[in-house]
């Protein structure tokens, strides 16, 4: 039985089985609520980049998009102490000023999205189960957290998203699973079961295309998680991931003074976690023959590792400083690889059919290496991050954020600044901010054309 139908066969068999009246007629949905509205207004700059369709830049080189978003949230207890239902759902909107460019077309302008759809039941006060569309940690660090092993992928536009105080996207697939977890004293348990319930067929789209399944569903897992508060400083744990590819991840939280905190993480992996670009099927692609893909996993191990502190001011203001290695990243000359091919394939041979042949290549090659960051991964090798939140005494934040890849010096900078309306009630507050990705064209960062972006917003709870 595929789980969501599991899901709500046993909501129905709960509902006629003694749930409470108030949460099934509303009275406690509603009273929990919150409804959230978003709206911004954002302009993106973008320079030539080393990509050509048709021999044309696939980008537009000046564009102002208009988003929207509306999320309902809401919680209540289905049987007293015992079983909670609780669920957030999102539905999005954007419009874009002009033509976007080929790379930049989605599917849809607007969708909706399910963020949890959860039922949790309380055995006792330390063990408890949960199943349905459960959200998934996003770890301890901003750039990438290896022990973070259930990963799945960005689940909103392709072109342009809406920006948040968090510094971290909040739009990736939830997934639909079920989690077991013991609390005792000095350590907890917890097994989390994500079963296989698509395969995604179409790498050569961005994830935002593809189904909610396969954004989060598209392999086996078997997530197994110890952490232990034992000890005075330190907050050790243990994330053992088994199914389709296994993996093992260590971390460790140092709390130095009550201000420093000192966070480390390594994984060890038996496959390789993104897709890689192929030089063998390229190598093809120029005898004349014609892969129908670039891309794969292969069953390589690979290890990650992060390090990096964080320190909060008697003000609340907070600084961090992250570093971030993994081994499977693309090396300088395999990275060189693919660009110089991405150059190959810009070439007019004079032949329609192999000029549409090899502008397909350059889409499946864009979508390949967007998907790998929407997946939240990197694709080098070292990488270092800076970041900051600054409370101001009017309650606004100023959170400027630096993330470079170190081998090739290409960086993405920014800014963001939010300030709560006086007089709302704290239920409304403005934003704005701005972003550059910065590098040479052939650069992780610029490799789709070096970019700046401003964009302003509101947000304001109904």
């Amino acid at each position: 039985m595929r789980l969501p139908a599991l899901f709500w066969g046993m909501s129905a068999s709960l509902i006629t089985t003694g749930v409470q009246a108030d949460c099934i007629s509303g009275d406690d949905l509603k009273g929990n609520a919150d409804v959230v509205l978003t709206a911004q207004a954002s302009y993106v700059n973008k320079k030539s980049s080393v990509w050509r369709i048709k021999g044309s830049n696939p980008y537009t080189a000046d564009n102002v998009y208009n988003d929207i978003s509306l999320k309902l949230s809401s919680a209540c207890a289905l049987i007293k102490d015992a079983l909670d239902l609780d669920f957030s759902f999102y539905a999005l909107g954007y419009y874009p000023s002009l033509s976007v460019g080929a790379f930049e077309k989605d599917t849809n302008r607007s969708k909706l999205l399910i963020d949890q759809l959860r039922l949790t039941y309380a055995f006792s006060d330390s063990v408890r189960i949960e199943g349905g569309k459960l959200s998934t940690p996003q770890g301890t660090f901003f750039l990438r957290s290896p022990a973070t092993l259930l990963t799945t992928f960005y689940a909103a536009f392709k072109p342009t998203r809406l920006y948040d105080t968090g510094m971290k996207s909040v739009y990736n697939e939830s997934i639909w699973g079920g989690r077991l977890s013991k609390e005792f004293r000095h350590y907890a348990l917890s097994l989390t079961v994500a079963p296989k319930l698509a395969s995604i067929k179409k790498y050569y789209e961005s994830s935002s295309n593809w189904s909610a399944n396969e954004r989060s569903n598209s392999s086996e897992r078997y997530l197994l998680s110890y952490t232990d508060y034992r000890f005075k400083n330190h907050t050790p744990s243990v994330n053992l991931l088994l199914g389709d590819s296994p993996s093992i991840a260590i971390a460790n939280s140092y709390t130095a003074t009550s201000q420093f905190i000192l966070n480390a993480e390594v994984a060890l992996h038996t496959a390789q976690q993104w897709r890689h670009f192929s030089g063998k099927k390229s190598a093809q692609v120029q005898d004349w023959q014609f892969p129908s893909s670039l891309y794969s996993i292969e069953n390589k191990r690979g290890l990650e590792f992060e390090i990096g502190g964080q320190y909060t001011t008697d003000r609340l203001s907070v600084f961090g400083l992250e570093y971030y290695l993994q081994s499977e990243g693309y090396s300088k000359s395999q990275w060189r690889e693919q660009t110089e091919f991405i150059r190959y394939l810009n070439n007019n041979t004079g032949y329609a059919l192999i000029d549409r042949a090899f502008d397909n290549y350059k889409y499946l090659m864009g979508s390949e290496i967007s998907n790998t960051s929407n997946k939240g991964m990197l694709q080098g090798k070292h990488y270092v991050n800076a970041y900051a939140s600054f409370r101001n005494d009017d309650r606004s934040t100023l959170q400027p954020y630096l993330v470079m890849n170190i081998v090739d010096q290409s960086a993405l900078i920014g800014t963001h600044y939010v300030k709560p309306l006086t007089g709302m009630d704290d239920k409304a507050e403005v934003y704005t901010g701005l972003y550059s990705a910065l590098g040479s064209q052939t650069s992780e960062f610029a490799l789709f054309g070096e970019t700046i972006g401003v964009y302003a917003g509101f947000k304001y709870h109904l």
